[in-house]
């Protein structure tokens, strides 16, 4: 749970999620600069908006996605969504397929960046600082639901909005790869 340096902000994020976007990240590097290196510049230009692309999917899916929280709210952030999350506002916290944030309005939101942790023993959980006994599953949902409890009241509403940014970075580099293909045939 790396501290960020926001005064009292923590993230929580799956550490085998974030590797394997690092190691698809210098494959994809690989892929752009071999051609380059060898003079086949025709090739490294042709090979730089998908590999960009790729990079950016794998970055939003894997890298991006993460929940950050104080003392005061969590800031679940999604593929392409990010929900503020007010402590008074959230009901229970609990773990499933992702952490859950129960709303006391009725509604419920899910981190799918922070899965169970792993068992000890298979490939992922080597690379996941998450890593912890079978029965230690729910150990950052009750984290998370005594900094709720411990929270101060207020008045804050829940907030969602769309990833505009990063989704609109999406949507250049998929124009970019189609211009490229439609003139590179």
């Amino acid at each position: 749970m790396p501290r960020n340096k926001r005064s009292g902000e923590y993230t929580l994020r799956s550490g085998s999620s974030a590797v394997i976007f690092w190691i698809g990240a210098v494959v994809l590097g690989i892929v752009v600069v071999v051609p380059l290196v060898s003079g086949q510049w025709r090739v490294s230009a042709f090979a730089i908006a998908p590999a960009l692309l790729l990079v950016w999917a794998l970055w939003i899916a894997l890298y991006r996605p993460a929940v950050r929280y104080d003392s005061s709210r969590a800031v679940v952030i999604n593929m392409g969504r990010t929900h503020v999350l007010p402590w008074p506002r959230v009901s229970r916290v609990r773990q499933g397929i992702g952490l859950q944030f129960e709303l006391v309005d009725g509604g419920h939101v899910v981190a799918v960046a922070v899965p169970p942790p792993r068992r000890t023993g298979n490939v992922a959980s080597f690379f996941d600082r998450r890593t912890r006994p079978v029965q230690d599953v729910t150990r950052d949902a009750e984290l998370l639901d005594s900094v709720r409890v411990a929270a101060a009241p207020g008045a804050d509403p829940v907030a969602s909005h769309w990833d505009v940014v990063p989704l609109a970075i999406g949507v250049v580099l998929v124009v970019a790869v189609v211009v490229e293909v439609i003139i590179g045939i």
